[in-house]
């Protein structure tokens, strides 16, 4: 239920509110005030608070990380495209003051944080990308032509001025949205991300005041001070005693003045408790593990491989997809060219459990040594045995059909 100040704001644009496009930015609008905690969520407040900073973190550097290339099709084949300039734009450098992991880190950031990553495509005489640029979320708006259905851009530039965009000329991953661009998560989240501000506030404000904050300074009976005194006194007991580094001193008080503490403690509030309860909450929300944001409370040795194993699984492979069929639209023109992230090297156990596994494709003719070579970052061998396949010799081809019996003589 809306709070009576965005009830009125919606009501100010009512005269405004032509299309169910007007409506949506009119929702928007009345849900960028305080959440019920008092905080104010945006997506930069967020990033100041601990859990959602390391889960967009931990996404961000995973994808940025993550091997990208662009292979070509060649019947049942696939060979990584390294002629094509759009590889290299992808697998190296961008443009020429950025690497692909620095672009790919900004609109995975964004991606979190805003739902949209946007870079701009600069494209050669031949209409092949030669150049990416990356485009800060917040200042890119996406529009449709209602007739025509036309998708554009409109990009706030630093300078103030507002260009035009086509879409051919932006790279754009969306997250889960209305189909023309992705929903603000951060907006989204806004109650559960403001709970967790609140709470990080509130327990950095204890920290400051060590000497048992909301307490009562009580004069005894008879005992008439001013207001003037009344201020100093307080003053002072605060510069003596508030804050982390005065915490646990001994207080001395004047005569006739007693010091009563009012507030619960945090354990009474069950402060500890409801962050861990909060954290784990934001964790869900981004789909990230808890340990992964350096919760080990439900960490075992038995199961933290399996949680390593569901943050590639359950969190990375749907955004990994979203970006290579965004890289296959807006980037490739070519249907025999997609864009692939090579994820086996978080999906690697320990190095011995990985090792059976070779050696149980190896001896079933599954992979070649030079396969194998190649997947441990190892030169092929210079012979032609490299390529070679085995197969254990007491195996035999299934041809499908029952054996013929021996012949008795």
């Amino acid at each position: 239920m809306f709070s009576r100040w965005r009830r009125k704001k919606i009501q100010a644009q009512s005269n405004t509110l032509t299309t169910s496009e007007d409506l949506a930015q009119a929702l928007h609008a009345a849900m960028q005030g305080p959440a019920k905690s008092g905080a104010s969520v945006t997506p930069e407040t967020a990033m100041r608070q601990a859990t959602v900073y390391a889960c967009v973190r931990i996404i961000a550097e995973s994808i940025a990380h993550l091997p990208l290339a662009v292979f070509r099709r060649d019947g049942e084949s696939r060979t990584p495209a390294r002629d094509l300039r759009v590889y290299h734009l992808l697998h190296d450098r961008p443009n020429e003051w950025q690497t692909s992991y620095e672009l790919r880190e900004l609109l995975a950031k964004d991606i979190e944080l805003r739902g949209n990553g946007y870079a701009h495509i600069v494209r050669n005489g031949r209409r092949d990308p030669d150049e990416l640029f990356y485009l800060p979320a917040d200042k890119v708006t996406v529009q449709q032509d209602e007739r025509t259905l036309a998708v554009t851009y409109q990009y706030a530039r630093p300078d103030g001025r507002t260009v035009t965009l086509r879409r051919d000329e932006v790279w754009h991953v969306r997250g889960m949205g209305n189909g023309l661009a992705g929903m603000d998560p951060i907006t989204c989240y806004r109650e559960t991300v403001g709970d967790a501000i609140a709470q990080q506030e509130h327990g950095s404000r204890f920290f400051s005041n060590g000497a048992k904050p909301l307490g009562l300074l009580e004069v005894t009976a008879g005992t008439n001070i001013g207001a003037d005194a009344q201020k100093a006194l307080r003053e002072d007991f605060n510069s003596l005693y508030a804050g982390s580094e005065n915490a646990h001193r001994t207080a001395v008080l004047p005569g006739g003045v007693t010091y009563k503490p009012v507030s619960i403690s945090n354990e009474n509030a069950q402060f500890l408790e409801s962050r861990a309860f909060t954290r784990t909450e934001i964790c869900g929300l981004f789909r990230v593990p808890p340990h992964k944001v350096g919760d080990l409370s439900r960490a075992t040795f038995s199961n933290i491989e399996h949680q390593a194993l569901e943050f590639v699984t359950d969190c990375l492979l749907p955004r990994l997809v979203r970006w290579e069929q965004a890289i296959g639209r807006d980037l490739l023109n070519d249907p025999d060219l997609f864009a692939k992230f090579n994820v086996s090297a978080l999906l690697r156990g320990d190095f011995k459990s990985r090792q059976e596994g070779l050696q149980i494709q190896r001896r079933n003719g599954v992979i070649s040594a030079n396969e194998w070579r190649a997947l441990e970052e190892f030169n092929p061998r210079p012979d032609d045995g490299g390529n070679a396949y085995i197969v254990e010799a007491n195996m035999t081809a299934d041809t499908g059909r029952p054996e013929e019996p021996n012949d008795p003589e």
